[in-house]
């Protein structure tokens, strides 16, 4: 007899049109395995080359975001965490990520994503000089620009920070089309 909950999970994530769904530990080399099938997947589908790339970009930030930042380890020290990119009913597509995080960086993960979703493209990419001038923010991992980039190649991005009995989960979505 079929396992309930696999059938069921194969009937969401068809219904959702998912193209990727990974959740687990990842590394920097795991991300560089899953990325090329994932670049094959959004080439072939009938999407434009700018937009395939602008969601291949989002990917590859969120991953590294788990990877960097996800408070939930694994054993061998990796982050864990959920990433997905799904086809939306316009034919755009849907990125979505979710990761535990440090809860004292909570309320500044927030203000930014709260900043940059009210910016305009132009703001955006005066944000983005800016930063690439002044350098990282504190205690960032990398150049400080994957929340701003993200935010340059979605039309529109939503997330929430939701506590659960383990700590505060960051959950991303960010549409392209």
């Amino acid at each position: 007899m079929i396992n309930d909950e696999t059938l069921e999970l194969h009937k969401f994530m068809q219904a959702r049109r998912t193209l990727f769904c990974y959740s687990g530990p990842l590394s920097e080399e795991l991300l560089t395995s899953i990325s090329n099938p994932v670049r094959q997947q959004l080439s072939e589908s009938e999407s434009d080359e700018g937009v395939a790339k602008r969601v291949f970009g989002v990917f590859v930030e969120q991953a590294q975001n788990i990877i960097r930042y996800a408070t939930l380890r694994a054993d061998t020290g990796e982050g864990v965490g959920t990433i997905a990119i799904s086809v939306t009913d316009n034919d755009g597509f849907l990125i979505e990520a979710v990761n535990a995080i440090d809860s004292t960086k909570r309320t500044a993960l927030e203000a930014t994503l709260l900043e940059l979703s009210m910016k305009d493209a132009k703001e955006l990419r005066k944000m983005y000089k800016d930063r690439l001038r002044s350098g990282p923010p504190e205690g960032s991992e990398g150049a400080g620009l994957g929340f701003i980039e993200m935010a340059r190649r979605v039309q529109r991005f939503e997330f929430e920070i939701a506590d659960t009995e383990n700590g505060p989960v960051f959950v991303y979505r960010g549409y392209v089309s």
